[in-house]
């Protein structure tokens, strides 16, 4: 059957499905053939179209006020995970509504940064993740989950099936789409999570990262000795190397017409070194906490080289439309609290002040995994997250000025929806809704079922600020 496209103008018209062979991810193509996207061309006839929309390079106020028109809903394709797709698949998952970027994007992204000329961005219709940030009351606690735009989701495999998973992150219409995945599920989101790695920048420091199955990402070489430092660019053009990031996020802002906002991230300078010295995901980071003892000097001249990467690319995000900023530090329980403070406390508390004083309107958070966040209580973070390791009660004592995030066990989302429900509630109650972002303790796990999320969602809805009145101690 033929697939479709539609035109500048929103016109649909017919295109010409390009051989299997001759679809590549991570180029611009009007179309993606439907055999390679499926895995099976009789599925492919079973699926109707796949859009892929020319995005208009339209009037740059109707940019900045985050209007992009949204696809229009038609039949679109459905597939699901790596393995052979059934007849039974294809209604596993809401359709791919892959909208192709225009072509100026970059530009239009430039051009509406200038734009802004010092002023925040206009706030998204739901701006209640954002009240929350700032410390302003809100009807009820905000919620987002991190990983939520990621292997849990049937969608998201259908994406991944036609490319790697970098390439995805490099091409600004998939990260959009995946983006945007989750919240076409739970339609009570209060904010998108732009689609992405951590690795992506000791990717653009020059060391080439594949996504390798059952293991995870996987570096060309690790950083062995102090010898290979010089194997890096320890001052990289963040804007040449990480642009497709800025690109991502800008659209996936046009393409949900601002109804929410959408996080920009970063992995923390320990938590990159970790990877970068382990050469790839590992269960234990023991090279990269012995290269702490063994190379102190060389450990941070990394890590302040990774400090001042990270700030141009937070200030990049910031540029392309994400009001807040997360900085992820996931290794941060794999030291001792006294070696964290020693290597890594000074750079975060600097990554902080240094993108609030280049963009005063920006927003920050912080997750110190398994760590003591009370360290966080003075520094310019706006948010401090907390992981399941820690009671409601005791981060609202550590962070007592803070609006704090968390801290659901993942693991619970494999519970009895009604189970759910009950403990997010609990959560909710003992955090109180005010100075709060209801989150996970950590992120999504691959093999949670879609039910649970929708269950946790459900939860949260259900505790207004009447119900849950704001904790004592609590500025």
């Amino acid at each position: 059957m033929p697939l479709v496209m539609t035109s500048h103008s929103g016109v649909v018209v017919p295109a010409t499905a390009p051989s299997t062979s001759s679809a590549v991810i991570g180029q611009r193509p009007a179309m993606l053939s439907m055999p390679s996207l499926v895995g099976d061309p009789q599925i492919g006839a079973m699926a109707s179209c796949l859009l892929v929309r020319h995005a208009s390079s339209a009037v740059l106020g109707l940019v900045l006020a985050g209007v992009g028109g949204r696809i229009r809903r038609r039949r679109a394709l459905r597939s699901t995970t790596s393995r052979r797709v059934t007849s039974a698949d294809v209604a596993d998952h809401p359709p791919l509504q892959i909208e192709d970027a225009p072509e100026d994007l970059s530009e239009q992204r430039v051009l509406a940064g200038k734009e802004l000329d010092g002023k925040p961005w206009p706030s998204p219709k739901n701006d209640r993740l954002l009240k929350a940030a700032r410390g302003e009351k809100v009807d009820r606690a905000p919620k987002w989950m991190m990983r939520q735009a990621g292997r849990y989701l049937p969608e998201y495999h259908a994406v991944l099936n036609t490319s790697d998973f970098f390439t995805v992150c490099k091409t600004p219409s998939l990260a959009a789409e995946i983006t945007l995945q989750p919240y076409r599920r739970y339609n009570t989101l209060d904010a998108l999570i732009i689609f992405s790695d951590i690795l992506v920048i000791p990717v653009a420091m020059g060391m080439p990262c594949g996504m390798e199955p059952a293991v995870g990402p996987k570096f060309e070489f690790a950083i062995e000795t102090p010898a290979d430092l010089a194997k890096l660019n320890l001052k990289p053009d963040v804007d040449a190397t990480l642009s497709y990031v800025f690109d991502a996020i800008f659209f996936t802002r046009q393409r949900v017409e601002n109804e929410v906002p959408v996080i920009g991230f970063c992995g923390a300078p320990w938590t990159l070194m970790g990877y970068m010295v382990e050469g790839g995901a590992v269960r234990s980071f023991d090279r990269a906490k012995k290269w702490l003892y063994l190379y102190p000097e060389e450990s941070r001249k990394l890590l302040s080289a990774l400090r001042d990467i990270i700030v141009e690319y937070l200030v990049g995000q910031y540029d392309s439309g994400a009001p807040l900023l997360t900085v992820f530090d996931t290794n941060c329980g794999e030291v001792p609290p006294s070696i964290y403070e020693e290597f890594c406390v000074a750079d975060l508390k600097y990554i902080a002040a240094e993108v609030k004083r280049r963009r005063p309107h920006a927003l920050m958070s912080v997750f110190p995994k398994d760590g003591e966040i009370a360290t966080f209580n003075d520094s310019d973070y706006d948010v401090v997250g907390c992981s399941w390791t820690t009671s409601p009660a005791r981060a609202r004592r550590d962070c007592p000025d803070k609006t704090l995030q968390g801290n659901l066990d993942p693991y619970l989302l494999y519970a009895d929806p009604a189970v759910i429900r009950e403990r997010a509630q609990r959560m909710v109650r003992e955090f109180g809704v005010d100075k709060y972002i209801c989150n996970l303790g950590h992120g999504m796990l691959p093999t949670h079922p879609t039910e649970g999320p929708q269950a946790f969602h459900e939860g949260v809805n259900a505790v207004l600020r009447d119900d849950a009145p704001t904790p004592a101690g609590v500025a």
